[in-house]
């Protein structure tokens, strides 16, 4: 993470417990693009921290922060994470 950034309001999720719970994170993230609190930015293709490609990115508009959703693909239950770079 870079070190000048705020931190975030965000929080990390390894595992979604059901998806149902994706589902409502699916719908609070783009409450946030639509309210103008996020961004929703073009992947990296070569990104793929911990050998997990793909996902949608999201910048958080007052930190600055990218993070991005993998979704669940069973036995793997998805992510929300900071990009590291």
């Amino acid at each position: 993470m870079d070190s000048s950034l705020k931190p975030s309001k965000w929080e990390e999720i390894h595992g979604f417990s059901s998806p149902t719970e994706y589902g409502r994170f699916i719908k609070y993230i783009e409450a946030q693009v639509d309210q103008g609190q996020a961004e929703e930015l073009p992947v990296e293709p070569n990104y793929g921290a911990g050998e997990i490609y793909g996902g949608r990115w999201f910048k958080d508009s007052d930190s600055g922060q990218v993070w991005r959703l993998v979704a669940p693909d069973f036995p793997f239950k998805g992510l929300w994470e900071p990009v590291k770079r």
